[in-house]
């Protein structure tokens, strides 16, 4: 502990009991700002998914359908394919 803390606590300790709460919450609540702001803050989900996705190999993305969008409950469920091809999509 500091000399200088040491002082403010030998101080502190002539007050009040309702005074020395009030200004240990003050501390308190100083210290859990100041340690909110130092960590780090949680990473989007979209981010996590990437880096997930950054650790598949190029060739196992390449394994993927191509209409996989499109046909997602197909591969997922086996439902009928849509197989559906525009002209001039909407």
């Amino acid at each position: 502990m500091t000399k200088l803390l040491e002082e403010a606590i030998a101080a502190l300790t002539k007050l009040p009991e309702s005074e020395q709460d009030g200004i240990a919450t003050l501390i308190l609540e100083k210290i859990a700002s100041e340690k909110s702001h130092t960590e780090p803050v949680a990473k989007p989900f979209w981010q996590k998914i990437q880096e997930i996705g950054a650790q598949v190999p190029r060739e196992e993305w390449e394994k993927l359908p191509t209409d996989f969008a499109r046909n997602f409950a197909t591969y997922m469920y086996g439902t009928l394919k849509e197989d559906r091809t525009y002209a001039n999509p909407p």
